[in-house]
Order: C-alpha cells, then structure tokens, then sequence
C-alpha cells in the first residue's frame, strides 16, 4: 500500500492534442432533482460523475482496487470551450451514487480529479466552481452552471464586454489543515458568525471551523451553534410572516409576505466572518428555500454532530451563483458574494464553441 502514491502518478497519460496543452479544462455542472440535489459534471464520455469537495480521489464501479478511466472535458480561455481533451487518470473502485456513473472527488489529494487535471495538462492546481441554481431559491436558473480546472479566467455572458468575474474575487482565506481526517475543504470563522450586523453568542472561545460541501443540501450547524444562531435569526426576523415548520427547517415564512430584490428575499444577512477580514455573506437567495408556493424556510439546519466535527458546513445551496476557487497551490479560498446581485447568474456561461 505504501508504494501506491508513485504508481498512481506514473499511470497518468494525458492524451490531449498539443493545441489544448497548458489550457485549463471546462465542464457544465447540472443540479439534480429534489431527491438528490447533488451537482454533477459530465466528465465520463457524456456521462455524469458527482462533484464532491470532500472525496479524495476518482471513483467509479469496477473490480479491484484502482482502474484507468478516460475522462474528457474542453479546454477554455474562460469565455468559450475550445476543443476536446480527453485524459487517462486513475480511479479507486467503488459504488456509483445513484443517477452517476462514479464520482470525481475534489478534495486536497495527489488522487482527486483537479491534482491529476493539473499533472497531465500541466496547468494550477486551482479550480472555480459557479453552482447553478434550479430556479427554487428566489433566483432565475435552469440548473446548468460550470466549473473551470486549472485557473485563469471565469467569463459569464452576456455581454461578452463585461470582465472576468474573477476580478471580483476576495481576497484568499487561507485554508485550514484537514479536520478530523477529512481531506475536504476548511476555513476559520476567527470573528464568528453575525446576523444582520450582531454577532451570534456561541459558547466556548476560539475560531469556528467552517467547511465546505457539495454533498450536502443545506448548511448543517453543530448543536451548540445551532441553538444560539436559529433564536438570533428568529429574532432578528420577526413574527409577522411566521408559519408553521416545514421539515428539515424550524424557521417558515409566508413567502408573499417577503419582498423580492434581486438579491432573493429582504430577510438579515448571514455573515461568516473569515480570517483575514474576508465575510462570506448569505443573502436571501442563498438563505431561503422554497419548499411550496406560498412557503420559504430558513435553508440551516442542526448536524447532530459532536464536538469533533466542523461548527459549520456550508451546504450546496449556499453555494449556488456564487465563484467559490479553490487554490490548492496557494492554499486558499477566494469567493464573490452573490453574483444575481451583480446580474450575473452561473447559469449564464456560454458553452457554444468558439470559431
């Protein structure tokens, strides 16, 4: 088993044109149904694999301990794909999740699919995430957003003279060792979590750990986080739009009491309040699901967890139309806050290939 790692590198042949070298690769993300929610890219011959920030390498049904897959994506200037690449890389076997053929694990691993993009196309070891919305949250969407592997550029249209939304990136926040094992992505909340511009009194001292998941619907609150937020949220909102629960979430609203923005619904702002000065902010877009047509909730729920596990995870959802990229060489995370705000949407990159 030690002698696994050398193998792995060695077995990866990039068989992409010499045009597309050094080109980072593009891919559509779709977001499943209610069932699963999970975001998927079509990155096997067409077929989907599930996007998952927490999965340390490629895996797909096989016997065995590891197989070689051919994977392919386009490569891109960041506006446009531009041609086919197709690559080998090697997979670990293991159950498919349903509706996919396997999963391309994203996390900080030799074996996961954006370190062995960057081995074989020689390109950063860096990729953006735009995860579309399904239209459910307050924002238009179609469920097609994009993902880039390898840096560069983010261009979303129209019009084609607007700047890469790269440009409107924070500044890095640097990532956190693994937790507790994990190999996914994590973050310090050194100053903690605020609603509507008050702090939320969480017991004990220190940093929040806050993580990140593609897997998960919903943002998921450690039990002795949870408490203490939801009461400053339900205080913070108000009665007057209150309904009854609707499960998973505590917190419902009579949604024609809501005003909309383009930012989704006027409710207080979630701020998580990074190292660095850097606050990952959810506006009502990104905070309120709606569960029926007369019904939003309150998109956070309670983990069950111990103490062993992250205060916070920030779910799928809280992710939708926004660029998270994740640096694994500079080991940071750099977001935008919510692009509807700006008229953007991540259903707005333009696949049709350039001339």
């Amino acid at each position: 088993m030690g002698q696994s790692k050398p193998v792995l590198v060695l077995l990866l042949l990039a068989v992409s044109t010499a045009a597309s070298s050094g080109k980072p690769l593009l891919t559509k993300i779709t977001k499943g149904g209610a069932a699963t929610a999970l975001y998927t890219a079509p990155l096997s011959a067409g077929r989907p694999l599930v996007l998952d920030l927490s999965a340390p390498a490629i895996t797909t049904p096989c016997s065995g301990q590891t197989t070689t897959v051919t994977l392919s994506a386009n490569s891109t200037d960041g506006s446009n794909p531009l041609s086919l690449v197709s690559l080998a890389a090697t997979a670990t076997c293991a159950a498919a999740p349903s509706g996919a053929v396997g999963v391309a694990g994203l996390a900080r691993s030799s074996a996961s699919f954006p370190a062995q993009v960057a081995s074989t196309q020689k390109v950063a070891n860096s990729f953006a995430l735009c995860l579309p919305s399904d239209g459910r949250t307050g924002f238009t969407g179609n469920g097609v957003g994009a993902a880039i592997f390898g840096g560069g550029p983010f261009f979303l249209a129209p019009p084609a003279d607007r700047p890469s939304i790269t440009t409107l990136l924070s500044d890095g926040v640097p990532l956190r060792q693994p937790f507790a094992g994990n190999p996914g992505y994590f973050v310090s909340a050194t100053n903690g979590i605020a609603i509507d511009g008050t702090r939320v009194a969480v017991s004990g001292t220190g940093a929040l750990v806050v993580g990140l998941s593609t897997t998960i619907s919903y943002a998921q609150l450690r039990a002795d986080v949870y408490r203490p937020f939801i009461t400053a949220f339900d205080r913070a909102m108000g009665s007057s739009a209150k309904v009854a629960a609707v499960a998973p979430f505590e917190l419902c609203y009579d949604s024609s009491k809501l005003a909309p923005t383009r930012f989704g619904y006027l409710v207080p702002n979630v701020d998580l309040m990074l190292e660095g000065g850097t606050n990952w902010t959810v506006v009502g877009g990104n905070s309120m699901a709606q569960v029926n047509s007369g019904t939003a909730c309150f998109a956070f729920v309670r983990s069950g967890s111990t103490d062993a596990t992250p205060a916070l995870v920030i779910g799928g959802f809280q992710m939708e139309n926004k660029l998270v990229v994740l640096d694994n060489g500079k080991k940071t995370l750099s977001f935008t806050q919510n692009l509807p705000g700006m008229g953007f949407s991540c259903s707005n990159f333009n696949f049709t290939k350039a001339a």
